[in-house]
Parts: C-alpha cells; sequence; structure tokens
C-alpha cells in the first residue's frame, strides 16, 4: 500500500473550498488495519490486483471533492475536522470492516475521538435480534448490552475506560442527521428525549397510544398514514417545572397537538395550512422530504402551573387524503426525535457529512450521493490515551460497520460541542 504521512497534530493551510480549522487534531495512522476494497476507480466492477469484487458501499474515486487527496491529511466540508485517509489506488485495501481489534494511538490526552464511517448494506448495528441490547419492552431495562457488537472502548495509561456507544449509523442519508444539545453543556437541562424507534430503549416505552401507526425499519422513524391514524408519546415532567422547549424532528404531513391530560389538544403544528408544500420526489413520497428540519415549540403556557407531570404529543396525518391536483404528495407524519429543554440550545450533528454527492455503486444511492459521516465522542481528557478497541462484527450479518478514519481531538477554541448520542 502507498505510503502515508506520519501522525502529527496538525495546523493547516486551507484551499478556499473549506472553512477555518475549528479543532486541533491528531490523526491515527491506520496502514495495519485496512481490510477491505471500498474505494473504486470509475468502471472498475473487480479490483484487478487483489480480484476483489466492487462492493454495495462501493465509492467512486472520481467523485471526491478535487480539494481532497487520498493518502494525506484532509479536512471534513465544514473545515472542522481533519482526517487521514488512505490510498486510494487499485490494488489498495482502504477500509477496516471492524473486527474488535485493538488500534494504537498516539498516547496523549484527548477531549474526543471522532470516526469517519460509513454502514454496508443498512443501518448499523442492524436488526434488534442480532445486534441492539437487549431490553425489558416492559420496562426498558437493558439486561444484555452486547458491548462488544456496538461499542468501542477507549485503553489509558492506567487502565480499560467504559464501552461507548456508537449509535446508529446509515450508509447513506436523505439529509444528514442533526439533534440539539444544551448550550451550557449542562445536561440537568435536558428533561428527557429520545428516538421514536428501536434503537432507543426509551423511545417505545413512551409511545401512549395509536392507530394505524408503523415503525420505519431499525434506525428511522415512526409514521401514520391517512385517516384517523395517529401516535401518540409522552414525557415525564419533573415536579415544579414551569417553562420548558419541546424539539423535534419531524416531516411529511403532519398535525402536531400537545396536551397535558390526553383529552383536550392544543394543535402546535400543521403542515397543510404552514408549509404547504406538497412536492416530494417523484416515486418515492416518503424519504427526507419535503419539510423534515428540526422545529422548536414552546411549551410555557402548558406548564406554567408547575403541576404538570406528564405532557402528550400526538402525531396525525394532516392531509390524509393529500393535496388535490398536487403531484407526488408526501405521505403522513413522520417523527424521528423528541425532546424537552429547559435553556438554550445549539444544533450538534449526530452524524456529520465529510464530503457531500460522492458517486456510489449502491443501488439505493439518495439524490445527494453517499454520505460518509463522521460521529464524535468524548473521552476522559484526565486520562493518557493509548488505545482503541473497536467492535466485533459477530455473528457476520448485513450490516457491517465500516471505518474509513479515526482522529482525536482537542478544542483550540473552547467552545463546547457537546454530543447527546
Amino acid at each position: 500500500m502507498g505510503s502515508m504521512i506520519g501522525v502529527v497534530s496538525l495546523v493547516l493551510v486551507l484551499s478556499s473550498a473549506v472553512q477555518a480549522q475549528k479543532y486541533d487534531c491528531t490523526p491515527v495512522n491506520m496502514d495495519d488495519f485496512w481490510t477491505a476494497v471500498i474505494w473504486y476507480h470509475d468502471g472498475q466492477a473487480i479490483d484487478p490486483s487483489l480480484g476483489v469484487a466492487t462492493h454495495d458501499a462501493g465509492i467512486w474515486i472520481s467523485s471526491l471533492p478535487d480539494y481532497v487527496k487520498p493518502g494525506q491529511v484532509n479536512l471534513t466540508e465544514d473545515g472542522e475536522v481533519a482526517f487521514l485517509l488512505p490510498e486510494m489506488n487499485i490494488g489498495d485495501l482502504n477500509a477496516y470492516y471492524v473486527e474488535g481489534d485493538t488500534i494504537p494511538v498516539p498516547p496523549g490526552k484527548y477531549q474526543y475521538v471522532f470516526l469517519a464511517v460509513t454502514s454496508d448494506n443498512g443501518n448499523w448495528p442492524g436488526s434488534v435480534d442480532d445486534w441492539a441490547p437487549d431490553v425489558n419492552p416492559d420496562t426498558g431495562e437493558v439486561y444484555d448490552p452486547r458491548y462488544e457488537v456496538n461499542c468501542f472502548k477507549p485503553i489509558y495509561e492506567d487502565g480499560e475506560g467504559d464501552w461507548i456507544s456508537i449509535g446508529i449509523v446509515q450508509d447513506w442519508f436523505w439529509k444528514t442527521p442533526e439533534w440539539v444539545a444544551p448550550a451550557s453543556g449542562d445536561y440537568s437541562e435536558i428533561v428527557q428525549q429520545y428516538l421514536t424507534y428501536e434503537g432507543d430503549p426509551i423511545g417505545p416505552f413512551y409511545l401512549w397510544d395509536s392507530y394505524n401507526q408503523g415503525n420505519h425499519d431499525f434506525g428511522q422513524y415512526t409514521y401514520a398514514n391517512g385517516e384517523d391514524a395517529f401516535f401518540t408519546y409522552y414525557m415525564d415532567i419533573p415536579v415544579g417545572l414551569k417553562s420548558a422547549t419541546l424539539w423535534t424532528e419531524m416531516w411529511g404531513n403532519v398535525k402536531l397537538s400537545v396536551s397535558t391530560d390526553d383529552v383536550t389538544y392544543t394543535e402546535l403544528y400543521n403542515s397543510a395550512t404552514q408549509d404547504k408544500v406538497y412536492t416530494c420526489r417523484a416515486g418515492n413520497p416518503d424519504g427526507y422530504q419535503p419539510n423534515r428540519e428540526l422545529r422548536d415549540f414552546d411549551l410555557t403556557p402548558f406548564l406554567s402551573s408547575g403541576t404538570v407531570r406528564a405532557i402528550y404529543f400526538k402525531f396525525e396525518d394532516a392531509a390524509p387524503l393529500n393535496a388535490i391536483d398536487q403531484p407526488n404528495n408526501p405521505w403522513g407524519a413522520r417523527c424521528r426525535q423528541l425532546g424537552i429543554f429547559t435553556g438554550p440550545t445549539v444544533i450538534s450533528s449526530v452524524g456529520a457529512r465529510l464530503w457531500p454527492g460522492m458517486g456510489t455503486i449502491s443501488w439505493g444511492a439518495p439524490e445527494g450521493g453517499l454520505y460518509l459521516i463522521r460521529k464524535q465522542y468524548r473521552l476522559d481528557a484526565t486520562r493518557t490515551l493509548k488505545a482503541l478497541v473497536m467492535p466485533n462484527n459477530t455473528p457476520q450479518n448485513d450490516p457491517y460497520l465500516i471505518i474509513f478514519a479515526i482522529t482525536l481531538a482537542n478544542e483550540r477554541t473552547g467552545i463546547g460541542n457537546f454530543m447527546i448520542y
């Protein structure tokens, strides 16, 4: 394999295509761990040197932006994080399928680790039966976390750290997933939050009521289509709370209403009367179109008495018969995330694009092309890190977690970027 530059903390001179680097990055050299061919030259169905067929997660090298150079340190599209990419020549192994390896890193004290990842053939860690933690459906208690298959572990000089859950990884996104976090970094400002699918054991536990409701695969969202279809989630409210903000990630023909007694509901949002956006991608009215975004709602009018102990959120199809004479109507209500916060929040990417619009050989590529994503995790900055233990793809079922690069980082600016998961 072609040689790579050594592992050093970097100050880079950037082209005009990216912004100034935010993090003080130490990319990890992974020369000894590449196990798969993922990057391909156009027209190469079989790697002639290795005899390896192109893969469902294959990416055309020609689709990389001009300023991204294989075998060198490159910044993400927002200029925040520097990753050391492998060489991407025919005959090179240039991605790592996680296999439980212990990967040494330059010893040091770091605040964060960034993973440049994607998933092969679906959402990782995959089906609940094969990958996800075993959860008691009645209590939400996790009784078998299955750390080795969905977490990584830092190894410090003075001993092992705790397992860190990687969370959901998709091999393609219709829209880069985001969520919010307390601007202060104080987690006590999170009243409650969860994802509305099986990837978060809290979510299904708080699904209060529904009719003609469904769950779109592991790692996706809850939905309801058609007349009378709905789903209702509720959240516990601590004693004395009088003011808070609801954040949602929802889309489609969605009507959202709120109640403190599950009897009288007040409409907060209605896409049919507010957005009036009915055109979505022809042939697939689902996906992340046309109005998927994070939205916030002031809950103070409902909590001002200080006596509310639970609050209910009801999602319905705002246009069950679709908009008359409008083509490509999106489906009904979709919701992926819910959260209540007591202070100012900031947007923090659950998975951020490295470089957008890359070409892929996958049949299911979205309109924007394949998105490699980066995921950020906090380390114990008081301890000296020396290695990372990767998860193990055992049993070897689809999907597979693919790692392209790992970077350790400390902040230059002192501004916290707190990740929720």
